[in-house]
């Protein structure tokens, strides 16, 4: 159960009915911190200077964010653009207007406390423990006085501490906690049906006129951007896999060695019956649910249906519904004390009560299937493949630096790279600065690309690193200038386009004609089943919604109005660029208080009450900030 309110309090559905808070990004304090900073100045904050080396700091900081986020694919222009750098200064302002306000009124952490902030920090510790030196050290290499850093680290504890104050002193009443079980907990019965696109695309024709019209009254959209070919030469593991030579006696020293890889562990199909124990339970009332589990495991060894005993008496409302099923079980799915029960039973044995932390369940194995070692003839291939990857990233460590080396110091030409490591010049299809396909496709080979070393004086880029697998290296091949595409190079792009815009429209249209319908009275299977139309039922509980389809109605579904007492909602939502779907929400059962433990209470207040945090910080944030003089000097960003 407690998973389960943690799945609804962080999925899909707690968007939809809850909602979240974003925590704003809190960067390096503000107070220059650095020995000789930068006096270039990008914004003021109540008379206080924002210096441009601790803006370049936060804009740093933030761009490794992001590259170890999303990879190296990121689109560097990003980072130049003025939404990200003023998200950054943003961020920064916010953060000393936290300080100021907090210095105010006497604000501060004790020395004690930071000595175990930055005694907390992994980087100062050798062995598990501060080290002063090191601390010195990476200070010093950083170009940060022990002093100034001390100083940041204060303003930011304290910061940090109006947050945590916040967040904990917030006010969380039982009534929020029972709308909050109502909401998390909540059931919505309903179908939906769906409108492909392909029907409404084929009654559509476009006449030449409109094709026309679009492409002269917006010549400007059929503009072809510049275009480059390059030479590459590309240095990967998969590639190099491909020459490696596996004997077969290597083969078979790997299959000897590597047992355990090739076994296929046992598993087995179980059913349970759970009585629950709260975790602050009596011995007594412990006792009470163990003699109730073991009557219902004679009654199951006496003859009695275990499905249906399961479906009466178990406290697990998901297995319970299906007669106790639990599925497969595999090693390492289930809490230990129930595993070692599991993989003890024989086929249709039914244990004694088993204690774990939910209860005592009475466990039924229905099916097992034993370890099984796959035989060497249908694992060679994938020891080949292993064996062939693993010369191949050797291989790859000693090229790698003979390929940077050789790009670097044969400047004009692939050539000389091509010829000492063996590897093919290659020639890409045409692209632009914003798109490819191939190795074009990689934002940052379109970057080096379009550079000057590359494009105007026709010099080998450097080494690019895709991945830790795959190296790059590319050569001016040819370009293109920007130039307007003829129409009859347009036309008939033009025209699939008019037609798909006008298949979306009367496909919506159709959608929205049959919701108001529907909730004029129509019949749902008249308008559905009798018109040829697939009807399919959501699953009435959110923990059970897994279908993409589903997942996408699901919101929909439950972002809903809930239909007065007696009737019937509906409504409509987009599934992808070909599909929409119609949704009747037949039924709305809210989640039930009094059907969870204490535990479970607790752990509802605690997100209830760090949500309520969260948004006294953000309000608290956004007052200082309308009452603050803010100057942001936009030519020095």
């Amino acid at each position: 159960m407690l998973t389960a309110i943690k799945e609804r309090a962080s999925g899909w559905i707690a968007y939809t009915l809850v909602g979240f808070i974003s925590i704003p990004f809190v960067l390096w304090g503000i107070n220059s911190y650095f020995e000789g900073a930068s006096k270039i100045t990008v914004a003021s904050v109540n008379g206080v200077e924002v210096d441009e080396a601790i803006y370049q700091q936060a804009l740093s900081e933030q761009r490794r964010s992001l590259v170890q986020m999303m990879g190296r694919n990121v689109d560097a222009e990003i980072f130049a653009s003025e939404p990200f750098k003023l998200q950054v200064l943003e961020s920064l302002i916010d953060t000393q207007l936290q300080a100021e306000y907090l210095a105010d009124r006497g604000y501060r952490i004790t020395n004690e406390q930071l000595s175990s902030r930055i005694a907390a920090v992994a980087a100062f510790q050798s062995e598990g423990r501060f080290d002063s030196a090191r601390y010195e050290m990476l200070l010093q290499n950083a170009g940060l006085t022990v002093e100034g850093f001390e100083r940041q680290q204060r303003q930011q504890g304290a910061v940090d501490q109006l947050r945590v104050g916040l967040r904990e002193t917030s006010l969380v009443i039982p009534a929020m906690t029972d709308r909050a079980v109502e909401l998390l907990m909540q059931q919505r019965r309903a179908q939906y049906t769906i409108l492909d696109l392909q029907p409404y695309r084929d009654a559509v024709q476009v006449d030449e006129d409109a094709v026309r019209d679009e492409y002269e009254n917006h010549r400007d959209r059929y503009v072809q951007l510049p275009q480059m070919q390059v030479d590459f030469l590309s240095l990967s593991v998969d590639a190099l896999a491909t020459q490696a030579v596996v004997t077969a006696e290597a083969e078979q020293d790997f299959y000897d060695d590597n047992t355990d890889r090739f076994t296929r562990p046992g598993s087995r199909s179980a059913s349970h019956i759970l009585i629950s124990v709260p975790a602050d339970a009596s011995e007594a009332a412990v006792e009470k649910a163990r003699h109730r589990a073991e009557s219902l495991a004679t009654r199951g060894r006496g003859g009695a249906d275990f499905g249906a005993l399961a479906s009466e008496h178990s406290d697990d409302p998901g297995s319970a519904r299906r007669g106790g099923d639990l599925g497969i079980i595999q090693p390492g799915t289930m809490t230990p004390e129930f595993e070692t029960v599991v993989f003890v039973l024989n086929k249709d044995e039914i244990s004694d009560p088993v204690r774990t932390e939910y209860g005592w369940h009475v466990i039924k194995v229905t099916d097992l299937r034993e370890s099984v070692i796959s035989p060497f003839a249908e694992v060679r291939s994938e020891i080949t493949t292993l064996l062939s990857r693993e010369w191949a990233e050797g291989q790859f460590m000693a090229m790698a630096e003979d390929f940077q080396n050789m790009v670097f110091e044969q400047p004009g030409s692939l050539e000389a790279t091509a010829d000492l490591l063996g590897l093919p010049i290659e020639r890409t299809d045409w692209f632009s600065r914003r798109a490819g396909d191939g190795i074009a496709a990689y934002a940052a080979v379109r970057e080096a690309a379009f550079s000057d070393e590359v494009r105007v004086d026709q010099m080998n880029s450097e080494m690019i690193e895709l991945d830790s697998d795959l190296l790059v290296a590319v050569h001016f091949a040819d370009y293109r200038e920007q130039r307007q595409q003829d129409f009859e190079e347009v036309s008939a792009a033009i025209a699939d386009a008019l037609a798909a815009q006008a298949a979306l429209t009367a496909q919506e249209a159709a959608a929205k004609q049959m919701i108001d319908r529907l909730r004029s009275g129509s019949s749902w299977i008249a308008l559905t089943e009798n018109a040829g139309l697939p009807v399919y039922q959501l699953p009435q509980d959110a923990e059970d919604i897994s279908d993409p389809d589903d997942q996408t109605v699901g919101r929909a579904v439950y972002a809903a109005p809930v239909p007065v007492l007696g009737q019937v909602g509906y409504g409509g939502t987009r599934l992808d660029s070909s599909r929409y779907s119609v949704f009747r929400v037949e039924e709305v059962v809210p989640g039930e208080p009094s059907g969870i433990t204490a535990e479970e209470r607790a752990q509802i207040t605690a997100l209830i009450s760090a949500r309520v945090g969260e948004e006294l910080y953000t309000g608290a944030s956004r007052a200082l900030r309308s009452a603050a003089n803010v100057e942001i000097f936009d030519e020095n960003l």
